[in-house]
């Protein structure tokens, strides 16, 4: 048996693998947005297709987000070790390496991709709270716009934390009091929005639906694999984990509808795909190949790194001249080569950056726990 202080994660017999091709999915879809507004400007020539369409009418990346979302529902809680010495402790370091040393590194080369190579002002002191996660709740613009969920995730981790504490969060009904109470918060400011003296913008609001979903999506993981340590879902929890998915799917669309503002039709809307592709992906078609099982490994890296290696190749092309070889390209050729540079930089960061971060996430997490365990000596004296 190897020594608590120094264990390596063990190995993961039971990844769910239809869900790294959700992974993969929801990463591919952000990447679909972000190369048609990296690479449609190259090539003057270039004419429209239902792939640049389809983002001229659907907010594709977001549709992404919102299926990462309902995955760590699906997957974060049941990743805690109740049974641990200290499980709340051991979670959040693990979840901490598992998300910042990809992120710290992605920092600097979104600061000088997204703003130095184009000459735009980006201070030290913007860079240097983006390393924190902190940026946007202290006013400071993100070094790369798709930070913007992963401050989410970490409030979703607390959110964890705390269930898990006040020992709710293997609890179906509190769960889904919780997801609930979430969702009507964000409906009740729905009809404040544009108004003034408004409590919150809409981004602000979505907040409330995020961490809503995420929760459902711990619920959901019940109601698909017997095997979740969740207390089945009766009574009041399937209740409420019926309604609530009539409301995303059926009340969201009908605020979109009642709505005047362009942007939230599109953003509710994409809520509704999403969860179509959530539910699909994991009820009626579970795809598990060698391929998506690598996507999915590497979609956090895919996406931290897409927009960094897609603005420097715009850079790049948009230097060369009009009618060289490099700017009348049809607009695939810019979309795959700038999707295999995305999809080798990807594998190279998570076997050099985010996997010896797991790692070292779990030997801390097991020293922690070695520490808090109480000596068998002291376990018979009591």
């Amino acid at each position: 048996m190897q020594d608590g202080s120094t264990a390596a994660p063990p190995a993961n017999r039971d990844r769910l693998r239809y869900i790294d091709t959700l992974r993969a999915i929801a990463a591919l879809l952000v990447v679909w947005l972000h190369s048609v507004q990296a690479f449609g400007r190259v090539n003057p020539a270039t004419g429209r297709n239902w792939y640049i369409d389809t983002v001229a009418h659907v907010d594709v990346g977001h549709v992404g987000v919102v299926v990462f979302f309902l995955i760590s529902g699906f997957v974060i809680p049941f990743s805690i070790k109740r049974d641990a010495a200290a499980p709340a402790r051991a979670f959040l370091v693990k979840r901490f390496f598992r998300i910042f040393p990809a992120y710290w590194l992605s920092v600097p080369l979104a600061a000088g991709a997204i703003w130095w190579l184009w000459k735009q002002p980006f201070g030290g002191r913007e860079l240097a709270w983006n390393f924190t996660l902190l940026q946007g709740a202290l006013g400071y613009r993100n070094a790369e716009g798709v930070y913007w969920t992963l401050p989410v995730e970490l409030v979703y981790y607390l959110v964890c934390t705390a269930l898990l504490l006040t020992r709710s969060l293997f609890d179906a009904r509190r769960v889904a009091i919780a997801s609930a109470a979430l969702f009507v918060v964000y409906a009740a400011l729905v009809p404040t929005f544009g108004r003034p003296g408004a409590p919150l913008d809409y981004d602000g609001a979505q907040w409330f639906l995020n961490l809503s979903i995420m929760l459902w999506g711990t619920l959901y993981r019940s109601h698909v694999d017997a095997r979740a340590e969740l207390r089945k879902l009766d009574g009041v929890a399937n209740v409420l984990f019926w309604t609530l998915l009539a409301g995303y799917v059926v009340v969201l669309p009908l605020l979109a509808w009642k709505t005047s503002t362009a942007y939230m039709q599109n953003s509710l809307w994409t809520y509704v795909i999403g969860f179509a592709i959530f539910l699909v992906g994991t009820r009626l078609v579970r795809i598990e190949t060698r391929v998506t099982d690598w996507l999915g490994r590497i979609s956090y890296s895919i996406y931290l790194f897409h927009v960094i290696v897609f603005m420097t190749l715009q850079w790049w092309l948009l230097r060369l001249p009009p009618g060289s070889v490099g700017r009348t390209q049809p607009f695939w050729v810019y979309v795959i080569g700038g999707l295999g540079v995305v999809l080798v930089l990807a594998t190279l960061t998570y076997y050099l950056v985010e996997k010896p971060g797991m790692r070292l996430g779990h030997r801390l997490a097991a020293r922690w726990e070695a520490r808090a365990t109480p000596a068998p000596a002291a376990v018979a004296a009591r």
